[in-house]
């Protein structure tokens, strides 16, 4: 069976042709973002957050807009705390790092939680680099808090592909 071959026929079929390349292109284009991964450091027995050298090496002007944590211990996942980084900043290390509970809050935010031992719990730090090379859109990890041998909190960074950040129970 065969088909008329008209200039109608052949203009639709370019069309079609053409809306197919553009729906492929944007669903692509969605795949090529990344999560980077988040840097979990302990400052003053609390958590504190920063985007790693490793991530920097990527795209050095990152700024961070916001940050939050979940307790990703619970299902569903529930905020414990959440704030607004006004103006954007660029953590990267220890001495910038954004630590738990400290930033101020809006009005209409919570306060920060208690974190407990035991749990695992989720930071996301809303941000990327200036560079529009870099398909980073956010840097994220999971932490827990454990009582070591001398009875103090310690953060524990928890790695991915680990029974504890499938199970969300830290050992």
């Amino acid at each position: 069976m065969s088909f008329p071959s008209t200039p109608r026929t052949r203009s639709i079929c370019l069309q079609g042709l053409v809306a197919l390349a553009l729906c492929a292109a944007l669903g692509s284009a969605g795949a090529m973002s990344r999560m980077g991964e988040a840097g979990v450091l302990e400052k003053d027995g609390l958590p504190c957050f920063v985007v790693p050298a490793r991530e920097l090496a990527r795209g050095p002007n990152v700024r961070v807009r916001a940050v939050s944590v979940s307790d990703a211990s619970t299902q569903p996942v529930v905020s414990v705390w959440r704030a607004w980084i006004d103006p954007p900043a660029a953590p990267s290390s220890a001495a910038d790092c954004i630590a738990y509970g400290q930033l101020p809050a809006r009005p209409e935010d919570p306060p920060p939680a208690v974190l407990q031992t035991g749990k695992v719990y989720e930071v996301y730090l809303n941000g990327r680099s200036s560079d529009p090379s870099d398909a980073t859109r956010g840097y994220a990890a999971k932490f827990c808090l454990a009582v070591d041998a001398a009875g103090a909190r310690r953060v524990i960074p928890v790695m991915r592909g680990t029974s504890a950040w499938h199970d969300g129970v830290c050992r």
